[in-house]
């Protein structure tokens, strides 16, 4: 009989509640360093110093996307893993067209998705320090951004629907493809998409200040 191992749940969740903590440490620094000097930008008539700060969804906004810059991060590993894997099927001759467009494909909508997502750094600063800027192409970046990662999440939604038929690359690449790039790529496409519907009412909440 076949033995297998599995972590208990509670193990998980806690790992998972660790981690996610760990995680926004940096993101929660930068906002509690930026955030205080952006106050007086806000500043509205009958306030005080003690009361004067953007809206709660300006600066939801603004530290999800601390959040999401520094995710990209970690998800630049993706490339990385994709441009070895592309590697290793050229010099093993598995030269499958469909193996290796797939493979090259995922690290570079990674990439795209990284180089996108260390962009909202200073966009989260501007956004907080109420930048004339920021607010005026607050509502187009959401909607490039909305649309951008939608189109992401359903194909990799798809894609994962295909690799779980079979049949469609090696079953050693597929599983590999699965797990280093498919799913970290779906993952952060759907932290994307929440992060562009908020900018979007954020740029509604700006716009009416």
């Amino acid at each position: 009989m076949p033995l297998g191992f599995s972590l208990p749940a509670g193990f998980t969740v806690a790992a998972l509640v660790l981690g996610g903590l760990l995680g926004a440490i940096l993101p929660t620094c930068l906002y509690a360093y930026v955030e205080p000097r952006g106050r007086r930008m806000w500043g509205r008539d009958g306030d005080t110093a003690s009361t004067r700060r953007a809206p709660a969804l300006v600066r939801l906004t603004a530290w999800l996307s601390f959040v999401v810059g520094q995710l990209a991060v970690a998800l630049l590993a993706v490339p990385v893993v994709c441009g070895g894997l592309l590697y290793v099927q050229i010099r093993l001759g598995a030269l499958a067209p469909l193996g290796l467009g797939l493979t090259a494909l995922l690290g570079l909508t990674a990439l795209v998705q990284a180089v996108a997502a260390l962009r909202l750094v200073p966009f989260g600063v501007r956004l907080l320090a109420r930048s004339a800027d920021a607010c005026a192409r607050a509502g187009t970046r959401a909607a490039r951004l909305g649309w951008v990662n939608a189109a992401v999440l359903g194909a990799t939604v798809f894609l994962g629907w295909a690799f779980a038929s079979g049949g469609l690359v090696r079953p050693v690449l597929r599983a590999t493809l699965e797990w280093a790039a498919l799913r970290p790529v779906g993952a952060f496409a759907a932290v994307g998409l929440i992060h562009a519907l908020l900018l979007a009412r954020c740029a509604r909440a700006v716009a009416q200040k």
